[in-house]
């Protein structure tokens, strides 16, 4: 058997309305927590959302804690992000 991708129909979709929603909507989900998961061992949190619509897909991250000097706190808190933004619809 043989899988042939509909490249247009994949570009399309990754481009649409509905995903570039869903992506910023998990995005937004996963910083909103990290940070609340940052303030709560102390810190203030101060996570950056980058959101892209350009080019042949939309892109969301959530950028580290810039209130801390410690990576591994930053990276604990992204963590509860992600499971955050895994629950968001």
């Amino acid at each position: 058997m043989r899988l042939i991708v509909n490249r247009q129909g994949v570009a399309s979709f990754l481009k649409g309305p509905r995903t570039q929603a869903l992506i910023e909507r998990k995005t937004r989900a996963a910083e909103a927590a990290a940070s609340a998961a940052a303030q709560a061992d102390g810190w203030r949190g101060e996570f950056r959302t980058d959101l892209s619509t350009e080019g042949r897909r939309v892109r969301g991250a959530v950028i580290g804690d810039y209130s801390t000097p410690y990576p591994a706190v930053s990276r604990k808190a992204l963590l509860a992000g992600l499971d955050a933004a895994r629950a968001q619809d």
